[in-house]
């Protein structure tokens, strides 16, 4: 019994395993993550089988696995990041494709099979109704991946969340009603009609209660991380179990009690623990994307192993694949134009169609359905067949070539939120860069302290910010000194205008504040005073030393050389312990690079290991990529390192070098400079 449970738990670790390092390489082939270890699972699936590994061989995915493990996990963590306005604009031609075109295409799919194959009309109505639903699982993990803009997000979301749920409900009704004997078109649609209007609209209900419950629990606790993860963590199930228990949609509980639990606790939840549930949704759904998907390769493996099966399923997919195609199509080009016809200013345009059309993936809920299907029914290894391989034929074609196809489009990611949603701006323009970056950081921090969760653009991650609390919406756009706040309503841009009011008033005070520390006694050391005018310079030259200068560094890139700027350090016998001051750059690196426009990098840290400040100053000739604000190459390195007590000389130290550096002979000079002589030289001037 202890030897089976570990291997079993082996088996999951040798899985998780492979889910990372296939996440790493298909990365760096820019090949679709989810669609790669269906490649692996079946890849997996054929050696196991060839080896009669029987450990892998009988590991396939489940209906109980799909519906009860996986699913409410994917559903919840969509509903959960659903931009609700976004789906609220878009709810009519959601609807009409996920009921009336799921509806409509299983339709098209029965007939036109029955009329072409031996397979009778209730199999035939079956196999449409389960495969007629763009699924979640698949859809939403490869449209997460290739960026898309979000209202082709949100209909592509909405659609297979909504028509999942149909597809379910359709094929439950459809079965049992072959099982009682009904076998025309007419009197199964008739009879289907108030038993899907119950299920689905019993299945919101049911989810929005549960929702309500879970949200109160966590506003009582709304500063308890843990337990708002547990309870979005029993949300999610719940409502689906719930839900399945009372015979209604699990799928449409699982959304409903999703989207109850967002709006509900959104501006109550803090900045950081939003992050946390917001990463922790992240890992389940990677964990849950990573296991079906490579389950599924194992599944179409075991399925495909046989040469005679594997002929006769071909051949009955060169009709089917155009057959369901054809319908997709039928769906899309017919619905769509209608919707067009009575919508006056949210018209969705053809490329959009298209993806619509040709990103509608298969995946795991209709292999759930197929494998539910009893064993005694007629046809059902042949609708088994059909459906595996139709789900690999629209995951290794369609799913490959769905980016290639936006390019084509010419369909690209938004890079903001309001470039979906209108919105109303306020600009301001600052003297300096500088300036405008130290007023953007403290902006941010006073959004996040009163709540607001901060999201970097995906587009500009440096240039472009999202911040949301609850159902109030800011963006916050920087290029070069400008500076730009974006709301939905003036109302909402008062109140970003206020806060930004608010925030220089209070750095005002602070700078202010810097000419008392500059002149204090604790300073004197370190400044020297131009009596015949009053001015005060901070003095550079107490910090340059000849043998911590270098002219020729050869790092390529921003670690090698700042771990080379540390030896430099650590050779002269300033810094005896090189991985925790390379560790304390590097995390400031990744807060906001240090690499400055007109080639100037300079990286520092505080760190508990000095006792005085230390500066290196580097040359390098040809310049490296630093993450500098202007993109350029960097190439004069000066690294600082503190006592973390020193705050006030730090400052001062990083200031003076800016101000130094700003001129175009000096970065000339330095630039051919043969020796740390010449370089000290230079600075010193």
């Amino acid at each position: 019994m202890e030897h089976e449970l570990a291997l079993n738990i082996l088996l999951i670790i040798g899985f998780l395993t492979v889910s990372v390092i296939s996440s790493i390489l298909l990365k760096k082939i820019h090949f679709p993550y989810t669609i790669g270890l269906v490649v692996i699972g079946f890849i997996a699936g054929q050696v196991a089988v060839k080896l009669d590994y029987q450990r892998l061989i009988h590991l396939d995915l489940t209906p109980a696995t799909i519906l009860y493990l996986i699913l409410p996990t994917l559903i919840y963590d969509a509903a959960i990041n659903m931009d609700i306005k976004a789906l609220r604009k878009n709810i009519v031609p959601i609807l009409l494709l996920a009921v009336l075109g799921l509806l409509l295409s299983a339709g098209i799919i029965g007939g036109t099979l029955n009329h072409f194959t031996s397979i009778g009309i209730g199999a035939a109505l079956l196999f449409g109704a389960l495969i007629s639903a763009t699924d979640p699982v698949a859809v939403i993990s490869l449209f997460s991946e290739i960026g898309a803009p979000r209202r082709l997000v949100t209909l592509v979301d909405g659609e297979s969340i909504f028509n999942d749920a149909t597809a379910i409900v359709l094929f439950t009704i459809v079965l049992s009603a072959i099982h009682s004997g009904i076998d025309t078109v007419h009197t199964l649609f008739l009879n289907s009609v108030v038993s899907f209007l119950l299920v689905m609209l019993g299945g919101l209900l049911t989810g929005a209660v549960i929702g309500c419950l879970g949200a109160m629990v966590i506003r009582a606790q709304k500063h308890n991380s843990i337990l708002q993860i547990t309870i979005s963590l029993i949300m999610a199930y719940i409502s689906f179990i719930a839900a399945d228990q009372l015979h209604v949609s699990g799928v449409m509980s699982t959304m409903a009690a999703g989207i109850m639990v967002s709006l509900l606790t959104d501006n109550l939840i803090t900045h950081d623990n939003h992050h946390f549930m917001e990463n922790f949704w992240q890992f389940f759904s990677f964990v849950a994307n990573s296991f079906v998907f490579l389950l599924l390769g194992l599944t179409e493996a075991h399925n495909f192993s046989d040469p005679s099966k594997l002929l006769k399923g071909f051949r009955l997919l060169l009709i089917v694949i155009p057959v369901v195609t054809l319908a997709r199509a039928i769906v899309i080009y017919a619905l769509v134009p209608l919707y067009n016809c009575f919508a006056q200013n949210s018209k969705i345009s053809f490329p959009y169609q298209t993806i619509l059309l040709w990103g509608g993936l298969r995946g795991a809920v209709p292999v759930a359905l197929v494998l539910a299907i009893p064993l005694d029914f007629p046809g059902r290894e042949t609708i088994v067949q059909i459906t595996l391989g139709y789900i690999l034929f629209t995951l290794l074609v369609q799913g490959t070539t769905v980016k290639s196809l936006m390019q084509f489009l010419k369909i690209k990611p938004d890079t903001s939120y309001f470039d979906y949603h209108s919105g109303v701006s306020y600009h301001l323009n600052f003297p300096t860069e500088s300036l405008r970056g130290l007023v953007t950081t403290q902006v941010l921090s006073t959004f996040k302290t009163e709540g607001f969760f901060i999201s970097a653009s995906p587009g500009e991650p440096r240039n472009a910010y999202l911040l949301s609390r609850g159902q109030k919406h800011l963006a916050i756009d920087v290029e070069d000194t400008g500076f730009t706040i974006t709301a939905e309503n003036q109302q909402d841009l008062t109140y970003g205008r206020k806060t930004l009011y608010e925030t220089l008033v209070e750095l005002d005070h602070s700078v202010s504040s810097l000419e008392k520390l500059v002149k204090s006694p604790e300073m004197s050391d370190i400044v020297k005073v131009e009596n015949h005018d009053g001015i005060s310079t901070f003095n550079l030259s107490k910090y340059l030393n000849k043998s911590l200068i270098s002219v020729t560094l050869t790092g390529n890139d921003k670690l090698s050389v700042i771990t080379e700027l540390v030896e430099i350090a650590a050779t002269s016998g300033l810094i005896s312990n090189r991985e925790m001051v390379i560790n304390a750059v590097l995390d400031r690196e990744a807060a906001l690079s240090t690499g400055f426009e007109d080639g100037i990098a300079i990286p520092h840290a505080k760190s508990n290991d000095m006792e005085r400040i230390i500066l290196v100053v580097g040359i390098h000739k040809t310049g490296i990529d630093f993450e500098a604000v202007d993109g350029k190459p960097s190439r004069f390195f000066f690294l600082v390192i503190s006592p973390k007590i020193q705050a006030g000389p730090h400052i001062q130290l990083l200031a003076e070098i800016s101000r130094k550096m700003v001129s175009h002979d000096i970065r000339t000079q330095l630039l051919e400079a043969e020796s740390s002589d010449d370089v000290l030289t230079i600075l010193k001037s």
